[in-house]
């Protein structure tokens, strides 16, 4: 049986702040030494790891982000819903965040430039990643996938072009 769309969205939601938190947080002062890439700049095979895109300054940002939405989910548990914790949270962000890096080593493996676009591959890279994290806590089976996939393709389509709009990101994909 098919999990509904509102128990998606409620265990999926600390993965979309990861996403969108680990762009958002470029301009916080608080986190500017941490704009080191992952990576440190290495390379295999003479490419980049990762790129300058994936900083550390992402990663704490859109981690944090995916457990203080965990927190305040939290404090308004609906019932019926799967039980959110401070560990799904960090579990959900922590995948996405990783989840991301993994496409950013694909595209460097490719020779693809940092925010060229790959349709679905930039919507759907953080689902896959969160929810591969996620599964070791929670049973996510693959109706989550799919119904969180169905619905992410156009609130990221959407996210990317306000971000783009506020200046907060390069290009509106």
């Amino acid at each position: 049986m098919l999990p509904g769309v509102y128990e998606v969205l409620w265990v999926i939601l600390p993965a979309w702040m990861a996403n969108s938190w680990a762009i958002n947080v470029k301009g916080l002062p608080l986190l500017k030494n941490f704009s080191t890439p992952i990576d440190f700049g290495y390379k295999v095979n003479g490419k980049r790891i990762l790129g300058d895109g994936k900083t550390w300054r992402g990663l704490f940002g859109g981690v944090s982000a995916a457990v203080f939405t965990s927190y305040i989910q939290m404090q308004f548990q609906p019932v019926g819903m799967p039980q959110m914790t401070l560990t799904l949270g960090f579990l959900l962000g922590f995948g996405a965040v990783l989840g991301d890096m993994v496409e950013s080593f694909i595209k460097r493996r490719s020779n693809l430039e940092r925010g060229h676009p790959l349709f679905l591959m930039d919507h759907l890279d953080y689902i896959f990643g969160a929810f591969f994290m996620a599964w070791l806590v929670l049973p996510v089976d693959l109706g989550y996938l799919l119904i969180a996939s169905f619905l992410t393709v156009p609130v990221h389509f959407i996210a990317n072009i306000i971000a783009w709009k506020f200046k907060l990101k390069k290009n509106p994909w």
